[in-house]
């Protein structure tokens, strides 16, 4: 009777974690505790989301988490009956603008929007003194403070308000912890990554990084697949591993001569062009990119465009991106404590989208001396009317008259016919001619 084989993986998990274990894991789980540097990865967890801020990742991250964070702030008062007052001057702008010793507002607001991106969540802490701070009507917190958003455990109460954050060992209540999130539909009380929705396109990516990167590293040799019909003993595998090893890696050994034992084994040799390497990290990256609903173009990564183009991508870009987070985070900002402490005031910002001057000129071309007037048009470029009022009018088409003096102009009158008792009349279709008496 044959013996029974024992089966790979038992034969690694006692090499690795010794005999007589009552737990052995699964291979699968093995190869991850032991190897991690090119696992494959499901970025499942917040742990694992955060480490894929590297490459075209990072890169489309960037492009958001910069330009939202350099939004203008502005903080105003609305009156009884509505109106806006802008407030130049205030601890909450001081606040916003130097939030703890250690970052400065732009900086800050970058962590929170690359959290929001790579983990779904983001918690800034609010503090007064050395202690957690919950708002109050008249009273602001002292700092804030954005915690590592893939090192936090956050704990759903019976009620949201009795929900609690944990961070380094220290449990906090919700209520002074400014927490965001993007909804995840199968749990809308959790966050939902980008990256974990990226999560096979971003690992492929890294992957061929990393094939490339040893690709390289042995001297630019493509590897080798080797084909047997017979499978090899451990002692045989083993030996040739350990002689091609040994012999023929590293640059050192390049171009050695190779002996294979048994004839039916036959090397082929894989390249990059094998693998169309480049075309398929071209690939990727535009569908990083595309997860992150931007594009190369923001980044200056494209191909045969014009300023119109470019200007074209960034106008989308800032539609898509910047603009929804910035109102997003104002409004948790306005809701979270600064209307608490003053229900009359209000936190906004500068609208960040730029002009489409394309749009802008043809409307101008268009309208001047129709529906606007000239100097409506300048002060839609910044620039001063005209003297004397030349631009205040709407002019004629073709001619050079206002329309004002058009309509005022009237008909030459002409004098009625005498009634025999001596009037003259006069004839004023000819200029100049003289009066005289009718016979």
């Amino acid at each position: 009777m044959a013996q029974k084989r024992t089966p790979l993986r038992i034969k690694l998990a006692s090499a690795l974690l010794g005999r007589n274990k009552a737990f052995i894991p699964h291979l699968s789980n093995t190869l991850e505790m032991f190897d991690t540097g090119n696992s494959i990865k499901n970025y499942r967890t917040k742990q694992e989301a955060i480490t894929a801020n590297l490459g075209w990742a990072f890169t489309a991250n960037d492009a958001i988490v910069r330009p939202t964070a350099g939004v203008e702030l502005k903080l105003y008062k609305r009156d009884k009956k509505g109106d806006r007052t802008e407030i130049f001057e205030h601890d909450i702008l001081d606040l916003l603008k130097r939030p703890n010793g250690a970052l400065k507002g732009k900086q800050m607001r970058r962590l929170h929007f690359s959290y929001m991106n790579f983990t779904g969540e983001s918690y800034e802490l609010m503090m007064k003194g050395d202690k957690p701070f919950e708002p109050a009507k008249g009273q602001l917190p002292d700092s804030f403070h954005v915690l590592p958003a893939h090192l936090v455990e956050f704990k759903l109460g019976e009620t949201y308000s009795q929900s609690t954050v944990k961070f380094d060992n220290k449990i906090y209540s919700i209520g002074s912890v400014i927490r965001d999130l993007n909804p995840d539909p199968r749990n809308p009380y959790f966050g939902q990554s980008i990256i974990t929705a990226a999560a096979a396109t971003i690992d492929t990516d890294e992957q061929m990084k990393n094939w490339n990167r040893r690709f390289f590293a042995n001297n630019a040799r493509p590897g080798l697949i080797f084909s047997t019909k017979e499978e090899m003993s451990d002692e045989v595998y083993k030996r040739w591993k350990e002689q091609f090893s040994d012999q023929h890696t590293g640059s050192e050994n390049a171009y050695k001569n190779l002996l294979v034992e048994n004839g039916d084994a036959k090397p082929y040799m894989v390249s990059q062009q094998d693998l169309d390497f480049l075309n398929s990290r071209k690939f990727t990256r535009d569908e990083i990119f595309a997860m992150f609903q931007t594009s190369p173009g923001v980044v200056g990564m494209i191909e045969n465009a014009n300023k119109s183009i470019m200007d074209g991508a960034i106008y989308i870009h800032t539609i898509n991106n910047v603009l929804p987070r910035i109102e997003d985070w104002v409004e948790l900002q306005n809701t979270s404590w600064i209307q608490v402490y003053d229900p009359s005031l209000e936190l906004d910002f500068v609208n960040p989208v730029p002009e489409d001057k394309e749009a802008k000129l043809k409307e101008a071309d268009k309208g001047v001396n129709k529906w606007l007037t000239i100097d409506e048009v300048r002060e839609q470029y910044g620039m001063e009317p005209l003297p004397e009022g030349l631009g205040s009018t709407i002019y004629a088409q073709g001619s050079l008259s206002p329309l004002e003096v058009l309509a005022r102009q009237e008909t030459p009158e002409t004098t009625p016919q005498g009634d025999g008792k001596g009037e003259t009349s006069t004839d004023t279709t000819t200029e100049g001619k003289k009066s005289f008496p009718k016979p």
